[in-house]
This record gives C-alpha cells, sequence and structure tokens, in this order.
C-alpha cells in the first residue's frame, strides 16, 4: 500500500518547467528522425545533434537554477561511459611504443603500410588507436548523443504520467509511420512521399529506405504501444476478476478509446512490418511475442491479460490477408533456405572473427568497418559491405573487447532491471515493461543480422526505452520520491555551473562538427552530380565541366580535411582532367610536358591521403598506376597496386588497375578475373573493361564473355567488333545472341516494355519493318507515353505505305510533346502523299 501511496505522491507532484521543455524536445526529436528517412543523411543528423545538444543543456540548467534538482544514480552508466571513453581513447595520438604495447596489430598495419614513406619515422613516433580517425569521430558524434539522450530520460521521467505521455507519444508517432508505409503500400508509386525514388523501385517500408531499419523501428514502437496498452488494462482490472463479461463491460466503454486506438496502431504496424518482406523483423517479432506472452502468463499480477495478445495477433493477421499474405508467405518461405541465403553474412562474420584476433582489446576505431574490413574479406558478395551484418561482431571489430564487455554489461544491467520490473508489475505503471522488453528483444534478435542501431532513428528509441526500464524499476521502492525543494550548497552550485560551461563547450565542437559534414556532404552531392555527366562522355568532359566538378569536390574536401574518400576523388578528378589526350592509333594517353609537375603533385597529396586512412586501398591503386605508367618507376608502381587490391579486394577502380598490371605482366585468366569482378560492381566500367580486352589482352571473345547476357553490353560489343575487319564473324554471333535474348524475354509475361522496343530497334535495322512494328505496338502498350518509340513506330508505317495510321502516331506524339519538330515535320511530309487522299 505504501508503494501506491508513494505513486500517488508522485503523481501529485506538480511538473517542473524545464521538464515540460525537455519532454517536448524529446517527443519532437523521436517524430523528426523517422520522417526524416531515419536520419541517415549528414543534415539530418545535424538536427538530431541539435535536439540532442538542446535537451542535455536544459537538463544542465535545470540542475543549476531549481532547487532539489538532483541526477539519478544508476549502474547503467557505467558501461556508457566506457564505451563513450573507449571512442575518445582511439582518436588520442599515443607514441607508438604505447600503441604497441596495447594493440600490437595496430601498430603492426600502420608501420607495414605507411614504412615506404620518406617522412616514415617522424610519422609513425606516434598514432592513434583507429585506423581512420575521421570515421571514429563520426560514429563519436552519434555515439554522444545517444548516450545524453539516454542519461537525461532516466532523469527527467520520474513520475508516472510522464512515462504515459512518451509511450502515448511513441505510439501516435509510430501509427503515422505505420499509416504512411500502409498508404504507400497500396496507393504507392515506387517511391518514398510518392516523389522520393528509391535504388529498387519499391517504398514498402514508410520512410526508411531500408525495410530492415523499419522493422526495427516498428517493432520497438510496438513495444512501447503495447506497454502502454497493458499498464490501461492493468489499471482497469485492477482488483477485479476477469471475466469475459468484465472484459467486454471494458472495451465497450467510452474508457477503452485510448486502448482501441493503441491496439489498432500495434496491428497496424505488425501488418506493415510483414509486408515490407523484412524476414529478421518478422521473425524477431513473432520470437518477441512469444516470449512476452509466456512473461504475462507466468507472473499472477496480471494473468488473465493473455487476450490482449491474442486480440492483436489476430487483428495483424487479418490486416496481412488483406494487403498482401501471398508476398508475405512467399518470403517467409525462403527460411527454409536460410542457409543458403545467410551464407554470405555467416562468411562475413567468420572474417571479422578473424579481424577482431588482430584487434582483439581495443578494436579498429568505431565506424572504421568499412575500410577495415576488407583486408579480411573472404566473402562470396561481390560488393563493399559498408556494414557489418551483425550488429555485436562490428561493435567487436570497432573497438575490441573493451566495447563489447560495455555492450554486453549495458544489456545486462537493462534486462536485470526488466526483470525487477515483471516480478514487482502489481504496480500498474510497472506493466509497462512488457512492452518495452518485447520491443528490445525484437532488436537485439534483429541485430544479429542487421545494422538497424547505427541509424538515429532506431538508437535513440531504444535507448530511451533502455531508459524507461531503469526508471520503472525505481517507482515504487522505498526512498524513491519526487525531491522536495531544498537549497544547493554553494560549493555544489560552483560545481554545476562548470559542469554546465564544459557541455556546452563540448557541444559547441559536436555542433561545429556536424556542421562541416553537412556542408562537406552538400558540397559532394553535387560533385557527384557533375560525375555523372563527365562519366557519360568517358571522362572527355569540357574545361568547364571539369572546373565544376574539381571545385566541389575540393570544397567538401576543405570541409573536411580528414575524409579520405573526398581527398581520393578529388585527386582521382584532377587526374582525369589533365589525361583526357590520348594517341588515337595505340589509346596510350599523352601527358604534355607542363602537366607533369601536376601529376608530381597529385602523387603527393594521395601519399598525404595515406595518412588520413592507411587501409584506404583505392588510393595505392591510382598511386601505382601513376607511378607505373606515367612517373616511369614499373617497380613501385606495381607494389603499390598489389597492397592496394590486398586492402580494398571489393573496390571496382581498385579491380580494373590490377586487371591492367594482370594484362601488362601477361596473366590474361587473372586480367579477365578482375575485369569481371570490376564490371560486377560497377556497371559503368564495362566500355573501358572491353577496351582492355581488345587491346591489352587480345582476346574480343572474352569482351563477348564479360556481356554475359545483358543484351546492352553485347550490343555494344557487337557494334565495336562490327567495325573491325577481322571480327566480323564474332560480331553477327554477338548480334544473333542478342536476338535470341531478347526474344525469349519477350515470351515472359512480365516482359517490360524495353525489351520490346530493342527487339523492334533490331528488326528495323535489319529491315524487316513488319516485325519491327509489331514490336513496337507492344512496346507502346505497355508505355503509352515513350514519345521515341511511337515517332519511330510512325516512320515505319509511313516507309510500309501506311500513312494514315502513320500519321496517326505522330499526331499522338504532337499531343504528348507539343514542340516535337520531327513530328510535325513528318506530318508535313505524309500529308502530301497520294495515300493521304486515297
Amino acid at each position: 500500500m505504501r508503494q501506491i501511496i508513494d505513486i500517488e505522491a508522485l503523481n501529485g507532484a506538480p511538473a517542473d518547467r524545464f521538464d515540460k521543455i525537455i519532454e517536448w524536445l524529446v517527443i519532437s526529436l523521436l517524430a523528426f528522425m523517422p520522417l526524416a528517412f531515419g536520419a541517415v543523411e549528414a543534415w539530418s543528423e545535424e538536427v538530431v545533434v541539435v535536439f540532442a545538444a538542446a535537451i542535455s543543456i536544459c537538463f544542465l540548467l535545470k540542475l543549476v537554477f531549481r532547487k532539489g534538482a538532483n541526477p539519478v544514480w544508476s549502474w547503467a552508466y557505467v558501461p556508457v561511459a566506457l564505451f563513450v571513453l573507449v571512442a575518445i581513447f582511439q582518436l588520442i595520438r599515443l607514441p607508438s611504443g604505447v600503441v604497441s604495447a596495447i594493440s600490437p596489430g595496430t601498430a603492426a598495419v600502420k608501420r607495414e603500410l605507411l614504412g615506404d614513406l620518406p617522412n616514415a619515422d617522424s610519422v609513425l613516433s606516434s598514432m592513434t588507436l583507429s585506423l581512420y580517425p575521421n570515421a571514429t569521430r563520426d560514429g563519436l558524434r552519434l555515439v554522444f548523443a545517444v548516450a545524453s539522450v539516454f542519461f537525461v530520460v532516466v532523469n527527467i521521467y520520474r513520475r508516472p504520467e510522464q512515462i504515459k505521455r512518451l509511450l502515448a507519444a511513441i505510439a501516435i508517432i509510430a501509427g503515422s509511420i505505420a499509416g504512411l508505409a500502409l498508404a504507400q503500400d497500396l496507393f504507392g508509386n515506387g517511391q518514398i512521399y510518392w516523389c522520393v525514388p528509391t535504388r529498387s523501385g519499391q517504398a514498402f517500408s514508410g520512410p526508411f529506405i531500408n525495410h530492415s531499419h523499419y522493422g526495427q523501428f516498428m517493432n520497438l514502437s510496438i513495444g512501447a504501444a503495447l506497454g502502454l496498452v497493458l499498464v490501461k488494462v492493468h489499471e482497469a482490472f485492477t482488483g477485479k476478476k476477469v471475466t469475459p463479461a468484465v472484459v467486454f463491460e471494458y472495451i465497450s466503454s467510452p474508457a477503452a478509446k485510448m486502448m482501441w486506438f493503441l491496439v489498432g496502431v500495434i496491428i497496424i504496424g505488425m501488418a506493415t512490418v510483414f509486408v515490407s518482406l523484412t524476414r529478421g523483423g518478422m521473425v524477431s517479432m513473432l520470437i518477441a511475442g512469444a516470449f512476452t506472452t509466456l512473461a504475462l502468463s507466468a507472473r499472477r499480477s496480471v494473468k488473465g491479460r493473455g487476450w490482449v495478445m491474442v486480440l492483436m495477433a489476430l487483428g495483424a493477421f487479418i490486416c496481412v490477408l488483406y494487403i498482401g499474405f501471398d508476398a508475405v508467405y512467399d518470403r517467409l518461405a525462403t527460411l527454409r533456405q536460410l542457409h543458403e541465403a545467410e551464407s554470405g553474412r555467416w562468411q562475413i562474420v567468420k572474417d571479422i572473427s578473424l579481424a577482431w584476433t588482430k584487434f582483439p582489446i581495443f578494436g579498429t576505431g568505431l565506424g572504421t568497418h568499412e575500410v577495415v574490413y576488407p583486408m579480411f574479406d573472404r566473402s562470396t558478395i561481390p560488393a563493399l559491405a559498408a556494414h557489418a551484418e551483425n550488429e555485436y561482431a562490428q561493435t567487436a571489430e570497432e573497438t575490441g573487447l573493451i566495447g563489447l564487455a560495455a555492450l554486453a554489461g549495458f544489456a545486462i544491467i537493462v534486462w536485470i532491471n526488466y526483470a525487477r520490473n515483471v516480478r514487482s508489475a502489481y504496480v500498474p505503471i510497472r506493466s509497462a515493461a512488457y512492452g518495452l522488453g518485447f520491443g528490445l528483444l525484437a532488436i537485439m534478435l534483429h541485430s544479429l543480422g542487421d545494422f538497424g542501431q547505427h541509424l538515429p532513428a532506431n538508437a535513440i528509441p531504444s535507448v530511451v526505452c533502455c531508459a524507461l526500464l531503469v526508471v520503472l524499476a525505481r517507482i515504487g521502492r522505498k526512498g524513491y520520491h519526487t525531491p522536495q525543494a531544498a537549497g544547493i550548497s554553494q560549493r555544489s552550485r560552483v560545481l554545476r555551473i562548470a559542469a554546465l560551461v564544459c557541455m556546452s563547450g563540448v557541444w559547441a565542437w559536436v555542433l561545429l562538427d556536424a556542421d562541416s559534414v553537412r556542408l562537406a556532404e552538400a558540397h559532394w552531392k553535387k560533385a557527384a552530380a557533375a560525375e555523372q555527366s563527365v562519366m557519360a562522355k568517358g571522362w572527355l568532359g569540357s574545361n568547364e565541366e571539369y572546373i565544376d566538378l574539381i571545385s566541389s569536390a575540393a570544397a567538401a574536401a576543405d570541409y573536411q580535411p580528414d575524409n579520405v574518400k573526398y581527398r581520393y576523388w578529388l585527386n582521382v578528378y584532377r587526374w582525369k582532367s589533365i589525361s583526357r589526350i590520348t594517341d588515337p592509333n595505340t589509346g596510350a594517353i599523352i601527358i604534355p610536358g607542363p602537366s607533369v609537375k601536376f601529376v608530381n603533385r597529385i602523387v603527393e597529396e594521395l601519399h598525404k591521403a595515406r595518412l588520413l586512412c592507411p587501409t584506404y586501398g583505392a588510393t595505392y591503386c591510382v598511386l601505382g598506376q601513376l607511378e607505373n605508367s606515367i612517373l616511369g618507376d614499373p617497380g613501385s608502381g606495381a607494389e603499390l597496386i598489389r597492397k592496394g587490391y590486398r586492402l580494398a579486394p571489393c573496390d571496382p577502380t581498385v579491380c580494373f588497375v590490377v586487371a591492367l598490371l594482370d594484362a601488362e605482366e601477361q596473366q590474361f585468366d587473372a586480367s579477365f578475373e578482375n575485369l569481371s569482378r570490376a564490371v560486377e560492381l560497377d556497371g559503368r566500367l564495362f566500355s573501358e573493361a572491353v577496351l582492355v580486352c581488345m587491346n591489352h589482352l587480345n582476346r574480343p571473345d572474352l569482351a563477348v564473355a564479360l556481356a554475359g547476357e545483358n543484351t546492352g553490353w553485347l550490343s555494344h560489343v557487337a557494334n565495336i567488333l562490327a567495325d573491325t575487319t577481322e571480327h566480323q564473324v564474332l560480331a553477327e554471333q554477338a548480334r544473333a545472341r542478342v536476338v535470341e535474348l531478347l526474344e525469349l524475354k519477350c515470351r515472359q509475361t512480365d516482359a517490360p516494355a524495353w525489351v520490346f522496343a530493342s527487339l523492334g530497334n533490331i528488326y528495323r535495322r535489319e529491315n524487316d519493318n513488319e516485325a519491327a512494328i509489331e514490336h513496337y505496338r507492344r512496346a507502346l502498350a505497355l508505355d503509352y507515353g515513350h514519345v521515341a518509340w511511337r515517332l519511330t513506330l510512325a516512320r515505319l508505317l509511313a516507309e510500309t505505305g501506311s500513312v494514315p495510321e502513320a500519321i496517326h502516331e505522330a499526331r499522338i506524339c504532337l499531343r504528348l510533346s507539343p514542340q516535337l519538330k520531327a513530328a510535325e515535320k513528318l506530318i508535313a511530309d505524309l500529308s502530301v502523299r497520294p495515300e493521304t487522299f486515297e
């Protein structure tokens, strides 16, 4: 009884103004992140940091100006602080002897990769534990924001009504996101918000780009909504015997409206997780649901509440049946081939375990997986893994045993608090622990095969749920109460002001760093757009185009001077700009005498980039290519190229450069293998790879093999072969293969429009106009608004004497594109022909 009285006292405590501001900031942050695509871009991450800073500063101001405001202690702070300190320690430059003692693998790698530099002794006299400090600083910024939110939530959310408001806010946000996902599923056009395209051309995951990330977010949100449902049910049925009549009376009463809303959110959320086809999200939700149902059934204080879980599961199943059961069933059916589907991910985990043995204590540096893992990559996935598909493995790789132990310690403390809550769930608000545990268990299981916790939109709600479990375990305990107004000693006030000033300085540094990242990314997007234009011309862009490209890349590198990617590509663009002149006979690059000094400058800049991240393999390859082909040092150049390939075997540029080296060394099989891998990683390299097969390997048949069954690539190879006198037979074989492949695709029920148009174009070139007309009509039946195809059809009809039909098609072209001069001219030409009057 005393515990319940304590809670009533808490409920009656006046709300603090700072508390209200912080509550609104936390809710606004939780609402913003999912709407901003999960906060995956630099601008949205900066907004997250601004919110975290505001939340933290408001809390410190409360400690300074509010009497009786004291921070709450929790053992959960210890592992959180330890993890942050590990990341900070990884950024500190230490004497090389100290690094050799505490992380010999780090020192050995840096000596091996940087030992050939002229100033190697001074460079290697001190070093960081992180192999890429810029990435570690980026990761630390997010970890610091997440840790700050956790600390403040533990200290601010002390009263049950505060917790209920937060859980209700999370449920409302989840309902909005689930509603958006449902609308996009039913009425979408394959784009997020109906205007933002995705790589897959699908938008089944609300505002999230990755369906697995949506699954984690929604499972956490479902847990919060479930927690509030259980609190409402507990409050409604406390002291009552749960019978069907009592349950029906409650759910039909006006008091149950909020519960019905929450149940609706949970049902729609569950349904959209299934429809998003995230296998990890579905499986983890089912396991967490089973665990929560068992936990509810096992506790006497909440017995008879199992009907809530049954009701929600049934509702979700009905929604899935209506929206798209077949696709969900097919996706779940792939679990029978799980060992095949997960073989690549399991290989990644095994490779990471090998990397961990090289850096066991402190790891390679927070956020460095992308630049370190390729050294150990033995997986069959032909792509660069920016993240390990396992949060625990990546934590061990990047932060070592200390970071993994901190993460495990934090999880243990949180689940101990969960156990305390479910053992003492006679206090209604503690029933929320069941729902929070559901969400946390789901994301912990899902993290075995996904990296969703790297998103602020998932990481911050996760720590909010953890903080609430810590808070709930304190509510109702003896001695837990709202602090009474009391004076603050002068010494305590001075310490608090000092903490406020220090934290303000730290947040100012973090915000400035986040802003520089945002500005750099904005300029880099401009550079990427300019690169596409230049690449479309085979890197033979105009001086003005290269000025635009290089200036944008240089601006990005100036805002983030420690970003190795920006530095590397800036110098690649510089090299492309001075290597546009080639010998028309051999295709060899011609560098005018005055431009050699620019090559030396590029080489010098690339050597500096090596210091930023010694394991960034692409830098070594370009350096080796310049030294091998331009500066006349083939021995050193070949060694750098091989070193770069060992560091980054999944980088397309690296694979292409090493293929050129293999060709020079007469290793034709190895060269073709690396060309194939380069093209598989980046199809834009295909044209250059074909020229290597033709000119360096003297094997045009390998160019055909490189194209595989890609009809566009095969046509490109056939056109090149047709321009030579000695390869006419091979060119005809390639074209015949193109026709065969297109005809096979045309027979498929789901053949796209471009397949019919491509085959029609081939028939047109072969003067088989009737077949061409048939295929163009079939293409236009699928894509009515394609003006170019319709104009070609009109010309074909005119050539076959079907003038009225040709004029009809040309007039449709004018309706679709009123300013199309070619259609106007065609109509004018056909209008004076006798067939028109007939």
